[in-house]
């Protein structure tokens, strides 16, 4: 059965590979993201390659506060039905709390937390009322355990995480068809790691990190197979598991440790 999928951050990193598999699929795809060249090669591209599969971009900058009800309007003028909504957008800062621009903390708190809930809450009530359709939601490693010079951004990160399990067991408990996963990838280099000044960062060249790839097929199989969680590194579960066993302040000196390193000056 054909869907639609609207992908937030979808012109590059985990949302734009993401949408290759959602297309290989004989998925249609809805990708918004910042106005640019990018976002239109990912439209041009992924038809180019599946000439079958319908591509709609909506450019969008999603940390303002009125971007999720632009994207709705959107979707409502064209009459088109979401069967999938991948809240991927998100961006990270690095440093001590002090010395990161407040501003930019603020429009990451827009994108990562309100912008994903606004959005959630404008396409959970026509899947409610469908009872059908999916909710992905890219959470992180990062929100397992507070992260020293990367506090604001963890956080975020844990909200979506922990909203993403709590919504999945809410929907669980009445019944529904609405199925909710939610990923939480180690540190894979993309755009990401440029937007928040992390080039210098051992976070993206440790044992824990991965790929865009790997990342994005572990999200899709997470999907088809309908789970709730997906960790898509080999060493996390086991961590997960030991860390629950071990006083928090180890976790917190672990990505201290980690995340220290080669701070911005």
């Amino acid at each position: 059965m054909t869907k639609t999928i609207l992908i937030t951050g979808g012109s590059s990193g985990i949302g734009r590979a993401l949408a290759g598999h959602f297309a290989k699929a004989g998925h249609h795809l809805i990708l918004v993201a910042l106005p640019g060249p990018e976002l239109e090669l990912a439209q041009s591209s992924i038809q180019q390659e599946y000439p079958d599969v319908e591509v709609h971009i909506y450019p969008v900058d999603l940390s303002q506060p009125g971007g999720p009800d632009q994207v709705w309007a959107f979707t409502s003028s064209k009459g088109i039905q979401v069967d999938v909504l991948v809240n991927n957008a998100g961006f990270g800062t690095w440093g001590p709390l002090y010395a990161i621009d407040s501003e930019r903390e603020v429009q990451m708190l827009e994108l990562n937390i309100l912008s994903l809930y606004k959005l959630t809450r404008l396409y959970l009530r026509p899947m409610h009322d469908r009872n059908a359709g999916h909710l992905l939601f890219i959470a992180s490693i990062a929100a397992f355990q507070p992260n020293p010079y990367m506090a604001a951004y963890g956080a975020s990160k844990s909200f979506v995480r922990s909203f993403g399990l709590a919504l999945y067991h809410e929907l669980k408990d009445q019944g529904s068809n609405i199925r909710v996963t939610t990923i939480c990838p180690p540190a894979v280099p993309t755009a990401f790691q440029q937007v928040a000044g992390m080039n210098r960062s051992a976070l993206f060249s440790g044992w824990l990190s991965s790929d865009v790839d790997t990342v994005a097929r572990a999200a899709w199989i997470g999907y088809a197979r309908k789970k709730r969680q997906v960790i898509p590194t080999r060493y996390l579960p086991v961590i997960n598991v030991i860390s629950r066993l071990l006083p928090e302040q180890l976790g917190i000196w672990l990505a201290r440790q980690t995340l220290r390193k080669n701070l911005p000056e």
